[in-house]
């Protein structure tokens, strides 16, 4: 069932939010399709630790998961509405679009039902946090056949949806996808249909942006077909205070 494949997230109402650089995010204007990647090309080492774990057969010969580890794409959104760390991780050159949804309206438009097999393929979840000893911990008492049990794919999905403690600060949910055969995935990269206009209810500009900056970029992106709210983070804007006298 749809509802077994979202994970951790007690509310679907929840915003939730994305930061494109300016090249993706027109880009997903002019096609409609919004790109899932690999993994094992997210910047953090540790990240896809699972699948990059090795399977002991029962005469301990090592089993390689590199072929399951190739299936799975991911596209990272956060509950942090407004972070000064998001911004500078994800607009370095200050061209950064973020936008604003829901997790029913992502998923809602991410799921596809027609699908046999969609209870295998999409999934959402709230990364879970840990420390390097509980992530040890956990991964010497798992087995592959526990993951496994039940052919769901909400046990891989998990464990894809674990991070270190140092990253606590982006508050992450985690759309993901199983690409199982027929392949639709090309490269690194699965694509699938994104209506911003439906999808999204709110486009955000870098906040360091000065005022001609903002009216540039908010006019390329309208002329590109964006008609939703455009506005600016008002992260940096310092507030003015009238003191009295005495």
């Amino acid at each position: 069932m749809k509802a077994d494949n979202i994970f951790d997230i007690p509310d679907l109402d929840a915003p939730i939010y994305h930061i494109y650089s300016k090249h993706w995010f027109l880009d997903l204007l002019k096609t409609g399709e919004n790109g899932l990647v690999k993994p094992r090309i997210w910047d953090d080492p540790f990240e896809n630790f699972f699948l990059r774990s090795e399977v002991t057969g029962p005469a301990g010969e090592k089993i390689s998961i590199e072929n399951l580890a190739e299936d799975w794409y991911g596209q990272c959104w956060t509950l942090n509405a407004d972070t000064d760390a998001m911004w500078r991780i994800y607009s370095p050159d200050k061209d950064g679009i973020k936008v604003r949804t829901t997790v029913r309206k992502l998923f809602d438009s991410f799921y596809d039902a027609r699908d046999t097999f969609a209870d295998l393929k999409y999934l959402i979840g709230k990364v879970q946090y840990k420390t390097e000893a509980e992530i040890a911990a956990l991964m010497g008492r798992t087995t592959f056949a526990n993951i496994a049990f039940g052919g769901q794919a909400t046990g891989f999905a998990r464990l894809l949806s674990i991070k270190r403690e140092a990253f606590i600060h982006e508050n992450e949910v985690r759309l993901l996808f199983q690409d199982l055969d027929p392949k639709r995935a090309s490269g690194v990269a699965a694509r699938f249909g994104f209506d911003v206009n439906k999808v999204c209810d709110e486009v955000v500009l870098d906040p360091r942006l000065d005022q001609a900056g903002f009216d540039a970029l908010e006019s390329e992106i309208k002329s590109a077909g964006c008609a939703i709210p455009i506005s600016q983070s008002t992260l940096y804007r310092a507030p003015k205070f009238n003191l009295a006298l005495e």
